[in-house]
């Protein structure tokens, strides 16, 4: 069995779909940022292969490079969504969900 550039190119759309469904999936902001990684290694991968497979000048460093400078992004913008997040996360964080009781407070009836 050999492996093709469509074979490459399924498996990177796979890996995007499934970073992008992780994404859209979480509430919260800096749980869905643990999709932008998986969709640009997915980028990444359709672009070794189209460097690999698809091009008649061989450079293979030439994949391997975008692949590289995609996956420096996605860090960055992980990075900078952190930074942004983190702190209206804390500040979102400490305030209790409506209808539930103060923390303080027993829940039920006192015994005197």
């Amino acid at each position: 069995m050999s492996l093709t550039l469509v074979c490459v190119l399924f498996v990177a759309a796979a890996l995007v779909a499934s970073g992008l469904l992780a994404a859209a999936w979480r509430r919260d902001a800096l749980a869905a940022l643990a999709g932008v990684p998986l969709a640009a290694a997915g980028a990444g991968l359709a672009s070794v292969g189209a460097a690999r497979f698809g091009s008649t000048i061989r450079e293979p460093a030439a994949g391997q490079e975008a692949a590289v400078l995609v996956m420096l992004v996605a860090l960055g913008v992980v990075v900078l969504g952190v930074a942004v997040a983190g702190p209206l996360r804390g500040a979102a964080g400490d305030r209790p969900l409506e209808g539930t009781p103060p923390a303080g407070r027993p829940r039920g009836r006192r015994r005197r």
